[in-house]
This record gives C-alpha cells, sequence and structure tokens, in this order.
C-alpha cells in the first residue's frame, strides 16, 4: 500500500486547486533560499526566517524548479545510472551515482489502479511518488513530493504533428520542459521550453541493457523532477512497444 492516504491528495487531479497555489518559474529560480533549511530568504534580511541562521554567514543559492523548501532527496549531484534490474528483484530498481554507491530505490506497486512508483531513501524513508492516471485523455503521470505536494505533471501527445511528443508541466499547468531524441534507445535530452538544454540520457557509462545514464548540465529544473520525467517515459514507452495498439499502462 502507498505512504500517501488518499486524503492527502486532496482535489490532486485537478491541477489548478486550490491546494497548489501557483508560482511563477523565474521566481523559483532567482529567489535566494537558505542553504541551512531551504526557506526563500527575503531581500536585505540578515537571518533567515525560519531558523534564524545568519544569512551573511552563509552563501545564498537560487531555488530550482521542483525544490520544494525543508524537501530533502538525496539527489544533489548531476550524474545518475539508473540500474532497472538491482539486486534482481522486479518491479524494484536503483538510482546510483556514477561511483556505482546506491542513492535510492524505486519501487513499483504491483496492485494500484494505474501504474505507480515510489522513490524510497537507503533508510527507508519514502521521499516521493510517481502516479499514472489511466483515465486522462493522453498517457499522463504526476509527480509528488515526500509531503504529498504536486510538483509536477508529466503529459504525451496523442498526435505528434509538431513539438515535442512528451512535455512536463508545473502544477499550474505551465510548460517547464519538453524532450527531444529516442526514449526506447535512452537516448535524447531534456529541454527547456526554449530548446535550452537541462540534461541528457544515453547509455555511455554502462553495458548492461537494464541502465541507463542521467546527466544534468542545467540545474534550473531539480535532479528529482529529471529522473522522475526518465522514469515515466521509459515506463509508458516500454508498455506500448510491448503491447502495440494497447493503453501504454
Amino acid at each position: 500500500m502507498s505512504a500517501f492516504p488518499l486524503g492527502r491528495f486532496k482535489g490532486h487531479n485537478s491541477l489548478l486547486g486550490p491546494e497548489q497555489p501557483a508560482t511563477l518559474d523565474s521566481e523559483l529560480m532567482t529567489n535566494p533560499v537558505c542553504t541551512s533549511c531551504g526557506q526563500p530568504l527575503v531581500p536585505g534580511s540578515r537571518f533567515c526566517g525560519r531558523c534564524g541562521a545568519p544569512i551573511s554567514l552563509q552563501a545564498t543559492s537560487p531555488q530550482t524548479i521542483g525544490q520544494t523548501p525543508g524537501w530533502n532527496t538525496p539527489f544533489r549531484g548531476t550524474q545518475y545510472i539508473i540500474d532497472q534490474k538491482i539486486l534482481a528483484i522486479r518491479d524494484t530498481f536503483g538510482i546510483k551515482d556514477t561511483s556505482g554507491n546506491l542513492l535510492a530505490y524505486v519501487k513499483q506497486q504491483l496492485v494500484s489502479f494505474g501504474p505507480k512508483f515510489w522513490y524510497e531513501g537507503t533508510d527507508g524513508t519514502r521521499l516521493g511518488e510517481i502516479h499514472g492516471k489511466v483515465l486522462a485523455i493522453r498517457p499522463t503521470f504526476e509527480i509528488y513530493n515526500a509531503q504529498g505536494q504536486l510538483q509536477a505533471v508529466i503529459k504525451k501527445k496523442i498526435l505528434q504533428l509538431i513539438g515535442s511528443q512528451w512535455w512536463m508541466e508545473n502544477p499550474s499547468g505551465q510548460e517547464i520542459a519538453k524532450i527531444h531524441g529516442n526514449i526506447l534507445e535512452h537516448d535524447y535530452k531534456v529541454q527547456t521550453p526554449d530548446g535550452s538544454q537541462i540534461a541528457q540520457i544515453h547509455k555511455k557509462w554502462v553495458s548492461v541493457r537494464d541502465s541507463y545514464c542521467v546527466e544534468i548540465q542545467n540545474q534550473s529544473l531539480d535532479p528529482y523532477l529529471v529522473l522522475s520525467y526518465a522514469i515515466s517515459m521509459d515506463h509508458a514507452e516500454k508498455k506500448e512497444d510491448h503491447h502495440s495498439g494497447l493503453s501504454p499502462f
């Protein structure tokens, strides 16, 4: 069973519900945050309003899209390997760094209404979830953080005439990323809506068939969202390839 009670996702089918206040991407990318607790800082303040840490003694950094203050994940690097057959356990795979250190597990719930994955730290802590929506008009995945807050939505075009086949939106419905390349071959790029490169998915560092690499070049999008983007598309495209003409779920 999922660690997220349904009540915590009140109104989760609506991207514009009151539980998800709209936030401008430009604000997320430019407002400095406290390096101690992640709280957005008020310009001119000498101390963090949440934890009291002196601002003058810490280097402030811009908050990237998808980072919620206080949300802690082990994904703070730029190079990852997704191993889809870790420990030979079906429906459980791992996310590692390039040194082979296990950062987190990704597990699929076998009995659920639609595909559901959850991230689990090496200490057993739930880090977030991915929910596939079977009743959506188009293949759709919702990404939640550990607090059950919607972080992004991944969608696929029913008919691709122009543009990217898959794209990602923030909770307010604004496009924040798209892809270009071959998903099944794990050879594609994640880009901003204007075409700037965020990350590249490839197999340059691995020789195992069921593993692939995620290399982040621009941290304007949280690594957790980039990893979830890749996992969701990989799942849907493989299902569609194996069962041509049927639902990708």
